[in-house]
């Protein structure tokens, strides 16, 4: 249901206690893993262009330990590995929907994958395929949020364009809240899919424009400012940077006359840091919580990855943040209270979207800064369902939509496939990057709570060195595909 549609006792409860948290309820499987009942939330987190690598090094600085030693992921026991490719490789649709052309032409094979002998471009020959046919975030993302494989460009649209039905419309359809979380743009690939459907990412005033009218989305938290640089600092109306909506719609924006499909409240709209934290620590002012809300950070482009404002990018947080714009663990918060005053349960897709920024420059200390804030948004809704709902009512599930880079050891260019090692705790590992693009290698998988067993049904395969190569420990190689997201996620939606 719309927000602006809630009883108004559940509002003025909202007003008087800050924010209406979810009430605890039953839902689990079986142990034969058939479903039994629903999941009231849906918690999606995506770290987007994460390979295994770019977790670990994370933890090792922040921790000194593998990331699955360390909250928190010690605190998710579930793990599974994730298969990423696209439909096919090429960023434009088919103009025939025949069978011929909706088949996958890319896939992973795990023998080409650990293939160690020499190669004269990437060194090893395992390093040289992964490095090849791996999807975009737009061919991923339409993956998880509607289920179909499809071709790098693609906005929830099928190999020849044909609109996908998402999970948010879904969720909608059980009377459920939804919302987007980015710490980039909120018409970029990811969260887009999760909104939009449309032929190209490349058009994201139109995507935004799409988001903001549909009526799949009640939440949208993000970046994409048009009135703020990369380091938050507040631009002449001559240099304003309007690309992630329309002209028209800002301005409906800006005077409160912008509506969704099918809803009697038109957007709100906040931008300040204060704002932000507000609503994460339930304060927010009532015009916030009674209708859909679009909140942008002060910044055009990501909320710290971009920043240039210093010299000194080598070390992990060596350069001062942006000072005026939240942490992605800030927004996690702030969406988990607005969505969660839905009696009937919420679904979110929550994104550190700047880990791949970060990766594509092959910059460390960036992917460091960026997997950190994810993990501290991670650890936040662990903290928030144990206080505020149930395990038995909620599902979370914390994946990447590929890698990026090839992240690994500094031995990895004598040894194959070496894994990154601590160098202690607040000092920089030592890394070496084999691409500047995305990699078409398994990906982490972590969930917990409703549904976490019922993944087992959509294996497709195991690769046997996985767990080991990578030091993703708890999981055993099992695979399936990122398609498989969206499956389990609209089982335990629909009633």
């Amino acid at each position: 249901m719309k927000l602006a549609k809630l009883n108004k006792l559940t509002l003025a409860l909202g007003m008087s206690a800050g924010i209406v948290l979810t009430g605890c309820g039953s839902s689990s499987s079986d142990n034969d893993g058939d479903r039994d009942v629903r999941a009231k939330n849906v918690i999606l987190m995506v770290t987007d262009g994460a390979s295994d690598g770019a977790w670990d090094i994370a933890a090792y600085w922040q921790h000194g330990q593998l990331a699955n030693s360390v909250e928190p992921y010690s605190l998710i026991d579930t793990r599974y590995a994730m298969t990423t490719f696209p439909l096919y490789s090429g960023s434009d649709p088919h103009d025939r929907c025949d069978e011929e052309n909706g088949k996958p032409q890319v896939s992973y094979d795990a023998s080409k994958v650990w293939d160690d002998s020499h190669s004269d471009s990437l060194i090893f020959k395992g390093y040289e395929y992964i490095d090849q046919d791996a999807t975009d975030s737009a061919a991923a993302g339409t993956a998880l949020a509607a289920g179909v494989k499809t071709y790098n460009n693609a906005i929830s649209v099928d190999y020849c364009g044909r609109p996908l039905k998402i999970i948010t419309e879904y969720a909608k359809e059980q009377g459920m809240s939804t919302g987007v979380v980015s710490s980039v743009q909120f018409s970029h690939a990811t969260p887009a899919a999760f909104g939009a459907q449309h032929v190209t990412r490349r058009d994201m005033a139109e995507i935004g424009d799409k988001m903001l009218t549909s009526g799949y989305l009640d939440l949208i938290m993000s970046t994409g400012h048009p009135y703020y640089d990369a380091d938050g600092v507040e631009r002449s109306p001559t240099d304003y940077n309007l690309y992630t909506m329309g002209e028209e719609s800002w301005s409906q924006l800006l005077d409160g006359e912008l509506y969704a499909a099918g809803a009697e409240e038109p957007w709100a709209f906040f931008d300040s840091k204060a704002d932000f934290e507000a609503l994460a620590n339930g304060s927010a002012d009532y015009q916030y919580l009674r209708a859909p809300l679009i909140a942008l950070a002060q910044n055009d482009s990501t909320l710290q990855q971009g920043r240039t404002h210093c010299a000194d990018t080598d070390v992990a947080f060596a350069c001062p943040q942006v000072a005026n714009v939240p942490s992605l663990e800030t927004m996690t918060k702030g969406a988990l209270n607005y969505l969660s005053q839905n009696p009937n349960g919420f679904f979110v897709m929550v994104e550190g979207g700047a880990v791949d920024w970060a990766a594509h420059a092959n910059h460390t200390a960036r992917i460091i800064e960026e997997q950190i804030d994810f993990d501290d948004s991670v650890a936040a809704v662990i903290k928030w369902v144990e206080e505020n709902s149930s395990w038995d009512e909620t599902m979370l599930i914390v994946t990447t939509d590929h890698g990026n880079s090839y992240v690994l050891g500094e031995a990895s260019d004598q040894v194959a496939y070496a894994a990154v090692e601590s160098a202690g705790q607040g000092k920089m590992p030592e890394v070496k990057f084999y691409s500047t693009d995305h990699t078409n290698e398994l990906v982490r998988v972590y969930v917990k709570g409703v549904g976490e067993d019922m993944f087992a049904q959509h294996f497709d395969g195991k690769d046997e060195k996985y767990a080991e190569m990578y030091q993703n420990e708890g999981a055993t190689g099992d695979y399936f595909d990122n398609t498989n997201i969206f499956d389990v996620m609209k089982e335990f939606i629909i009633d």
